[in-house]
C-alpha cells in the first residue's frame, strides 16, 4: 500500500480517523504533562514574595472583576495617541 492509499483510507474512515485523531492528542498531551511530574518545583522561589493577605486577595478581586487591568497595566501601548502622550 502507497502512503496515498493509506491516507484515503484513513480519511474515509471516520471511525478509524478519531481513534487515530485521540492516539495523536493522547501522545502530544503526555509529552507535555509528564516532565512535569518529574521536575522537582514548577515555581521559582523568589525572595520577599508573601501569599495575599484577605484584603490584599479581596482588592486584587475587585481590579479583575472591575476591568481595571485594561487601563492600569504595564503593558506597552505603542498606539499613537499613548506614545503622543506618554513618549516612546
Amino acid at each position: 500500500m502507497s502512503i496515498v492509499t493509506k491516507h484515503s483510507l484513513i480519511e474515509r474512515n471516520a471511525f478509524l480517523l478519531l481513534v487515530l485523531s485521540f492516539i495523536v492528542v493522547a501522545i502530544g498531551g503526555l509529552v507535555q504533562i509528564v516532565p512535569l511530574f518529574f521536575l522537582d518545583n514548577t515555581i521559582e522561589k523568589v525572595d520577599g514574595m508573601r501569599p495575599y493577605s484577605p484584603l490584599e486577595l479581596e482588592g486584587r478581586n475587585i481590579y479583575i472583576r472591575e476591568g481595571c487591568y485594561t487601563c492600569h497595566s504595564q503593558m506597552i501601548r505603542a498606539l499613537r495617541d499613548e506614545v503622543d502622550r506618554y513618549g516612546h
